[in-house]
């Protein structure tokens, strides 16, 4: 079932013809429980631009804020939650953001209700690659524990070779194994 945020986001997207994958905590409650309200988008370099164009003309949107990156909008039939628009260029490291977005398309996410999903390990990726990192650290941590395979990781250091972003990579998924690897943490993780 579609979350009533992403579904209003969808149709959004959709009138404008805007290519997307959902991504962030929206994607990541496909697969573990999570309590996001907000909606995170990932366009495809080439037309982020222009995404953010059209969508400051939309009806259903008030701009919060933006920048060469992410772009902020709240919906207003749902009292104000976020949608946020992010430019995959951010994630593509040493290559191309198009080939990031094609990488997401292709490889990187799953199709439910006719509305692609970024995979657990995509969102990882991005969230550790963010500068509020650490945060997202406890994010995933919390995803393990709520039943997300932490053998999945493996993969995430995986989309950083690819993307030549395995040292920043690297280091911060050392921090998240040694988190999980804690006794207080270890004990809480469901196995199969």
């Amino acid at each position: 079932m579609t979350e009533p945020e992403v579904a209003a986001s969808v149709a959004i997207l959709n009138k404008h013809g805007i290519r997307f994958v959902v991504v962030g905590g929206q994607a990541i409650a496909r697969t573990a429980a999570t309590t996001t309200h907000d909606v995170d988008v990932m366009v495809a370099t080439d037309d982020f631009a222009k995404t953010n164009s059209l969508l400051r003309e939309e009806e259903d949107l008030t701009f919060d804020w933006g920048n060469d990156q992410t772009a902020r909008f709240r919906i207003r039939s749902l009292g104000g939650v976020p949608l946020d628009v992010i430019n995959a260029a951010t994630f593509s490291g040493t290559r191309p953001g198009e080939e990031f977005f094609r990488f997401l398309t292709d490889e990187g996410s799953t199709e439910t209700d006719g509305v692609a999903y970024a995979t657990p390990e995509v969102v990882w990726y991005t969230r550790l690659l963010t500068k509020r990192w650490k945060a997202y650290a406890e994010k995933i941590v919390t995803n393990v524990i709520d039943g997300v395979a932490a053998g999945r990781l493996k993969t995430v250091d995986q989309i950083a070779e690819r993307f030549g972003t395995e040292a920043t990579i690297r280091t911060r998924l050392a921090y998240v194994r040694a988190e999980l690897d804690r006794p207080d943490i270890e004990a809480l993780i469901r196995r199969p």
